[in-house]
């Protein structure tokens, strides 16, 4: 792990990427503002008496991605009252995965330029997986964990790449599929079959944990199976087609943003200017269309149309590498279209930033009416959180 940090403070992408990021989600200075599902796993789980067996086990927290459950309790939990800090350690490592991504594909002779980190890290389609902590705990800190699990497996270490996948497959399931799927990739490209032992056993593991576990406490029942869900595909395909997130987005986060629009500016030109020439690359268009497909497959088989855009979050490292690609066939213009792309998407994520804090600011205002009005001597006179 010596040798990884080392390599990346000397590696100017890696500055760029988590500069990128921090720029995306630093407009209110990375002050966290709760929602919905933070204040009962942050704000109530932790402090509750004995939360491994109250919460944990009674709840059925195991059955149901088990390891992003206890990291609730005993990790991110702690943070509750000062949650920006655990806003910007989520944050640093969105923008480390993409660097990590980007040396396991030059490892194996298929190079991502910035586009790739510009669409992965800030194309607002991910922001509700990226900013919202109930979510990004699971998702960005999963595909944190599936970098690195790429990286050993890439460098050959066998043990690191199991233990860190197993980690992450728990934390949450399409990231135990797209980890799953670019470890095929990356196996097949370094023709190193023997890393495929690790990967079965984790395969055989999840399955076997699910297929345990899968109608087990209260969380469960989100385990059942469909034989085709088409209608989670008509709700993935227009979670996809949503381009408000980018005009009315960009529009109204532009007349927010103008205190802020010389950093954008700056870091948007910095990301055009460290693209490089690469070729197109067949490979890395089909990699990347399997890594944007195969996080999509288990909501095909399973009950619901719900798909929120958070689903789009995992997926949406499959659709970078395969931009990235695409635009090398006009190099010419790359640089441009890179440092276009960070600029509207930046503006777009101040919007959203926005959106958030005043759903905050609603809330708390409810919940002060509702508290205010309250008799105390009643029984339905609790307000949580």
């Amino acid at each position: 792990m010596n040798i990884i940090l080392a390599k990346a403070i000397r590696d100017k992408r890696f500055w760029v990427t988590t500069a990128a990021v921090a720029v995306k989600m630093g407009y209110f200075g990375f002050k966290y503002y709760p929602l919905l599902d933070d204040y009962i796993q942050y704000g109530i789980y932790p402090f509750a008496e004995h939360p491994f067996k109250n919460i944990f086990l009674y709840i059925g927290l195991y059955a149901y991605r088990p390891i992003a459950g206890l990291a609730d309790i005993y990790l991110w939990g702690r943070f509750w009252g000062v949650m920006g800090i655990a806003f910007f350690i989520i944050t640093l490592l969105h923008g480390i995965s993409a660097y990590l991504f980007m040396i396991v594909f030059e490892k194996f002779k298929a190079p991502l330029g910035m586009v790739f980190a510009a669409v992965y890290l800030l194309c607002p389609i991910n922001f509700e997986g990226s900013y919202w902590i109930s979510a990004s705990s699971r998702i960005v800190a999963g595909l944190f964990l599936a970098s690195l699990a790429a990286y050993c497996l890439a460098d050959n270490k066998a043990f690191f790449f199991f233990i860190f996948q197993f980690t992450a497959m728990f934390l949450y399931e399409q990231v135990a599929v797209f980890s799953f799927m670019l470890s095929l990739i990356i196996i097949y490209r370094t023709k190193n079959r023997k890393m495929l032992s690790p990967l079965f056993a984790n395969i055989f593991i999840i399955v076997l944990y699910y297929a345990v576990f899968s109608r087990m406490g209260r969380f469960g029942g989100r385990i059942s199976r469909e034989i085709i869900n088409f209608a989670a595909i008509k709700q993935i395909t227009r979670k996809w087609l949503l381009t408000d997130l980018y005009t009315n987005g960009f529009i109204r986060g532009l007349s927010m943003s103008k205190p802020y629009l010389i950093l954008i500016a700056a870091i948007s030109f910095i990301i055009g200017a460290s693209e490089k020439d690469k070729k197109f690359s067949p490979f890395l268009l089909l990699a990347g269309a399997s890594l944007f497909a195969a996080p999509y497959l288990p909501f095909l088989f399973l009950a619901g149309d719900n798909i929120s855009l958070r689903t789009a979050v995992v997926p949406l490292a499959g659709a970078a590498v395969a931009a990235d690609t695409v635009l090398n066939t006009v190099k010419r213009f790359k640089p441009f279209i890179a440092g276009l792309l960070s600029f509207v998407f930046l503006i777009a994520a101040v919007s959203e930033l926005s959106d958030y804090k005043e759903n905050y600011l609603i809330d708390k205002r409810i919940t002060e009416y509702v508290a205010a009005h309250l008799d105390p001597g009643r029984e339905n006179a609790v307000t949580g959180a």
